[in-house]
């Protein structure tokens, strides 16, 4: 199933057309009904939507929490100098961090080195606690397209990343949530990124230090993921930053976001 969050609800997307299930997809996330007692009723009994009509937002607009995954692929610790970890290093985004797909993402002023980078992101669906990798992908809603944005000035002047990481409209997202009967194995996913036409990162999920099941125990031993979280899982080499000259975007630039079968995640940036 693939859902998709617009201005007023959200719905099962059916080719052009989107099914209305309900107005809060954290509800449909945290019970697997769309009116939120989970006993199903109402789910997709709306009148049919066209797609082209519909102001998409991320699918999971307001995420409680957001966890990110730095250098989780060694090719792209490698092109920014950094050593591979032994541990995923971990920090984390905000809410108002999230940006709809297709949204022009307004920069601040202040930042002069701006960077993409394309991730996996992992929609949790089940109260997560201490939870064995064996059984990890149990409690994922569903998989979507991310830009892990960084403003690399900002980002390397201390030792914490959240200054060059969290700042407003800096992870777009979407534009659906595949669920995972779709996805199947989330370690085989290609993952492609370009800024305006010009192909930058050409990566694959397999790639990946920490596998999607591996990084749930890893945090969930210490912190309850709850149904609507994002875990964003790290990106593959070809970042800007990692370019000579370095490649960072400019002021009307848009960058797309391909993740297999997740669709195609554009955004256009402006500083204001």
């Amino acid at each position: 199933m693939q859902l998709v969050s617009y201005e007023g609800g959200f719905g099962r997307l059916d080719n052009d057309a989107v099914i209305p299930l309900g107005r809060d997809i954290m509800d449909f996330l945290a019970t697997g009904s769309a009116d939120g007692d989970g006993d199903g009723d109402g789910d997709g009994d709306g009148e049919r939507l066209t797609l082209a009509g519909l102001r998409l937002r991320a699918p999971v607009p307001r995420p409680g929490k957001i966890i990110c995954v730095g250098l989780n692929y060694a090719d792209h610790a490698a092109e920014t100098g950094l050593a591979v970890p032994a541990d995923p290093p971990l920090f984390c985004k905000f809410a108002n961090s999230v940006a709809d797909p297709g949204a022009t993402v307004r920069v601040p002023r202040v930042v002069t080195d701006l960077d993409y980078e394309a991730e996996l992101g992992v929609v949790i669906g089940r109260t997560a606690r201490c939870v064995s990798s064996a059984d990890a992908l149990d409690y994922v809603a569903g998989y979507v397209c991310a830009n892990d944005v960084s403003a690399r000035d900002l980002q390397f002047r201390t030792s914490q990343w959240t200054a060059g990481k969290a700042i407003d409209q800096f992870l777009p997202m979407g534009p659906v949530l595949v669920t995972p009967d779709e996805i199947g194995d989330p370690q085989k996913l290609p993952v492609k990124c370009w800024v305006n036409d010009e192909l930058r990162q050409d990566g694959s999920t397999a790639d990946m230090i920490f596998g999607v099941a591996e990084l749930i125990e890893y945090i969930t031993r210490t912190t309850t993921l709850e149904p609507g979280d994002l875990l964003v899982t790290g990106t593959p080499s070809g970042v800007g930053m990692g370019m000579s000259p370095p490649g960072y975007l400019a002021d009307g630039d848009e960058v797309s976001v391909e993740i297999g079968v997740l669709g195609r995640l554009t955004n256009r940036f402006s500083w204001q």
